[in-house]
């Protein structure tokens, strides 16, 4: 499932997919997520999504496809694991970053300032750091532009931006650093717009190998 001579980063959403699967193959799933961080901690990195962030404790939203059902248990695993959660962001040298979703502006400007011309190793720390001490500011609602039901703004979250608006206000716009990001679903994987899309869903297809110094 994982190789161990790279880092297998995993970019959030373990639960509420797409096409209907049973929760206890979802657990399962998330089960062995779990169990190859604990086994290679070093070598698995894994990162919060819109579908992780909804679960967590205090925080009272619900994207499409929340689980009312299996709500609780979800919680709990989210929260008896937290230790082995990254956090939002991973800097892949000074050339990527990984998000669920993708970095903006207008969010840095709203939230980070300081971080405006922040590398990649910089900016990671300094969202994984806001993370620890302001969950509300990932949110959808707080977030959100008057009529926006689907995520596509600007001022978005790394855990909330669609592709149209990441690619407006890329944080690293007109740079050569590029974003990896997941959230949005693509036949497979897709480098545009400074941004490099993984969410192939259920499709059959190529990895894709980063190399950096």
């Amino acid at each position: 499932m994982v190789n161990e001579d790279f880092i297998n980063i995993f970019v959030g959403d373990y639960f509420d997919p797409y096409t209907w699967i049973p929760f206890y193959e979802l657990q399962q799933n998330f089960q062995e997520i779990i169990d190859l961080k604990k086994q290679l901690p070093d070598k698995v990195v894994l990162l919060y999504g819109n579908h992780g962030y909804e679960y967590l404790p205090s925080i009272s939203e619900e994207s499409s496809r929340y689980d009312f059902l299996n709500a609780n248990k979800i919680t709990e695993l989210l929260t008896e694991n937290e230790s082995l959660f990254h956090g939002i962001a991973y800097a892949i040298g000074e050339r990527y970053i990984v998000t669920h979703a993708g970095i903006t502006k207008p969010w840095v400007r709203r939230y980070l300032p300081e971080a405006i011309d922040y590398t990649p190793s910089k900016m990671a720390e300094a969202i994984n750091t806001l993370w620890l001490n302001d969950k509300p500011a990932f949110g959808f609602r707080k977030n959100a532009d008057l009529g926006d039901f689907y995520g596509e703004s600007v001022e978005h979250s790394p855990i909330w931006v669609r592709p149209i608006s990441l690619g407006y206000c890329n944080i690293y716009k007109r740079t050569d650093v590029i974003q990896i990001v997941g959230h949005s679903k693509v036949k497979t994987i897709t480098e545009d717009l400074n941004a490099i899309f993984v969410d192939c869903l259920e499709s059959v297809t190529k990895s894709k190998r980063i190399i950096w110094d």
